[in-house]
């Protein structure tokens, strides 16, 4: 991880990475979404589940790297680790991961923030260490700019010592910055930063795969269905399968 990096992402809660994913990793990942997007959530096969229910706006599927071994790809990509390594300060692993496919009309309501503090999602930093309890790595499938309903952030609100005045919905967040990004593109951010999107207006289909990087002792989620099934470890390396061990 880079001075710039480790200067930005503490200042602001998050960095982009530019098109760390290949192109033909994309395809491939697209390939599959495809398959789910219009499936029956009864023919989803275990662990796969909705995360919440799905809407003419949107459509959220838990565990989705269980889906298809092309998922693998994303777990260990270097220049995401890198900055996982960096944020964690210690010992992390990969603790769940999601899709949400989103359509016109629909968003995601501003959650998280630095206060109150909430174990499992917080950050700090002290004596040039950072501690992210939770990093969650976004991974556009398509591009997405601001009329698409990109994902948006208050910027440093991960730091915040102070209640957010204004409620979840992007319209009423004055400093609410819209995050564009293209597919093959990362966004990193800690879970503790106040997050969620901006409202898609154009219409065109916002499709997107969430890897939630913990700190290494943390169990799997539970929460909206997230865990790994015990079969999770047949497809992937070795050092894939550390990456998912608690440590």
């Amino acid at each position: 991880m880079t001075d710039e990096q480790k200067y930005l992402f503490d200042l602001q809660g998050f960095i982009v990475l530019k098109g760390v994913i290949p192109q033909e990793v994309v395809n491939a990942c697209n390939a599959v979404l495809d398959q789910y997007e219009n499936m029956p959530p009864e023919d989803y096969p275990s662990p796969l589940c909705l995360g919440t229910e799905r809407t003419e706006k949107e459509l959220y599927i838990s565990n989705i790297m269980e889906a298809d071994s092309v998922f693998n790809a994303l777990i260990d990509i270097p220049e995401v680790l890198e900055v996982i390594q960096g944020v964690t300060s210690g010992p992390y692993r990969l603790n769940h991961t999601y899709t949400i496919y989103r359509w016109g009309g629909g968003y995601t309501g501003l959650h998280m923030h630095g206060t109150p503090i909430i174990p499992k999602c917080q950050y700090h930093c002290k004596n040039g260490e950072m501690v992210s309890s939770l990093t969650k790595a976004v991974f556009p499938m398509l591009d997405c700019d601001v009329e698409d309903g990109c994902f948006a952030v208050i910027p440093g609100a991960h730091k915040s010592n102070f209640p957010k005045p204004w409620g979840g919905h992007p319209d009423e967040n004055p400093v609410l910055t819209p995050i564009p990004a293209k597919a093959g593109d990362a966004i990193i951010f800690t879970e503790a930063l106040t997050h969620g999107s901006v409202i898609n207006l154009s219409g065109k289909p916002r499709r997107t795969l969430y890897y939630c990087y913990s700190i290494g002792y943390m169990p799997d989620w539970g929460g909206q269905g997230l865990h790994f099934s015990p079969n999770v470890m047949e497809s992937l390396s070795e050092a894939q399968q550390a990456i998912l061990h608690l440590k």
